[in-house]
């Protein structure tokens, strides 16, 4: 009969591990904006050489909130600059945040902001 792994020691996480986390997310959202693609947890593992799964674990643990919602926030984040200081079209912002799609863009960005992104740019004039 297998024996069981005996279960590992939850871990305490930093403040250190939050600003290492924030900074790796940041580098890899920065190469998804330059090079218009979709940003992805998968792909963010592999930017860091570690397994998806252990990175999703790991990152919940040390931001209290899902490695895929922390990204599609900071994507958001970026998306609403560009709305306030560009006059780029949807499209272009779509792509330039790393959504992939512009209708990702548009359910994600009205669910966090009540509007779509055309309206909160003519709010934020």
């Amino acid at each position: 009969m297998p024996t069981k792994r005996p279960r590992r020691d939850t871990r305490t996480f930093t403040d250190d591990h939050r600003k290492r986390l924030d900074r790796a997310v940041t580098l890899y959202l920065q190469r998804c904006y330059r090079e218009a693609t979709a940003a992805r947890v998968s792909e963010f593992a592999s930017f860091l050489g570690r397994n998806q799964d252990y990175m999703s674990r790991t990152a919940a643990a040390i931001l209290g909130m899902s490695l895929r919602d922390f990204l599609r926030a900071k994507q958001l984040a970026y998306a609403a600059r560009l709305l306030r200081t560009t006059p780029l079209p949807m499209r272009e912002i779509a792509l330039k945040a790393g959504f992939g799609t512009i209708s990702t863009f548009y359910r994600c960005f009205r669910g966090l902001h009540k509007m779509p992104p055309a309206a909160f740019r003519e709010v934020m004039k």
